[in-house]
Order: structure tokens, then sequence, then C-alpha cells
């Protein structure tokens, strides 16, 4: 059994490395009592993934159905693991949400330093670039998860 029974990969519009970062996971982790998901700090409506970023997962085989989603305050709970991919967020998340715990950088889970920001507006080329990213560091997150089972 897994430490956490929940994994929220935390961005600010929950439109492109989230999501992405949630599917990857998943393919890592591929355990059905593990519910991973990603949520946004700033979505004012739901709306469909970044279509560069979709482009990339497509080219790389991966199918990922997402609308984005706000992040809510009853999300937190010591079974879920919140993972933010901007150092900056971190504080944010602890400053406006009463109940979050587990909140880590994604790089910092795994004994690395950095934020993973989104290319926003940016080439194709820089999106296939955060895929390669997340896609190293979600792999380092599974293995971690794995290795920590209780």
């Amino acid at each position: 059994m897994l430490e956490f029974n929940k994994i929220i990969f935390i961005t600010d519009a929950d439109d492109s490395e989230g999501p992405l970062a949630a599917a990857l996971c998943k393919h890592w982790l591929p355990l059905d009592n593990v519910e991973v998901d990603s949520r946004g700090l700033q979505v004012a409506f739901e709306q469909p993934m970044n279509p560069k970023m979709m482009t990339i997962a497509d080219s790389k085989g991966m199918t990922i159905e997402h609308t984005t989603k706000q992040l809510s305050d009853e999300e937190f709970g010591d079974d879920v693991l919140a993972l933010v991919l901007d150092e900056s967020r971190k504080q944010t998340i602890y400053d406006e949400y009463s109940s979050a715990v587990n909140v880590y950088t994604i790089t910092e889970y795994v004994n690395e330093s950095g934020s993973i920001l989104n290319p926003d507006g940016e080439s194709l080329d820089e999106y296939a670039n955060l895929y390669a990213t997340l896609e190293d560091i979600t792999k380092k997150v599974a293995y971690k998860l794995r290795e920590n089972r209780i």
C-alpha cells in the first residue's frame, strides 16, 4: 500500500503541465487504489487542455482527456500528496489553503531542485522539452512512491 491515496499536481491554470504530469504519473504508477489528478490555482471556468500540449501528448501516443479544475481546501489531507511544479507556488498554497499538508515541489519530492515552468505561448519544441522533463521527473516520483510503501 502506498503512503498516499491521492496525488494532485498543482499549477496555475491546470491546462498544460499539471494534467500532463498526472497522466504520466498514472502511466508509471498504474495502481487502482491511488487517485492521480491535477488542479489549478487560478481556474475561472472549466476549459480543455492547451492545444500545443495535446499535440505533443498525442505525438507520444498519450490520450489525455482533461478539463481544468480549481483547487479546493477540501482536497488536502494526510493521505494526499500535493506536488507543485513551480517553487513559488508552494508558499502560495500554504498561505491560501488552511488545510494544506504534504505540499512539495515535484523536484523537492525527488531530492532535486528547481522549477518546471509552463512554456505558455512558446513553440511546440518547448512543449516537447516540457514533456521530456515531466516524463523523467514523474518516473522518479513513481519510483519513490513505490519504494516508500507502508
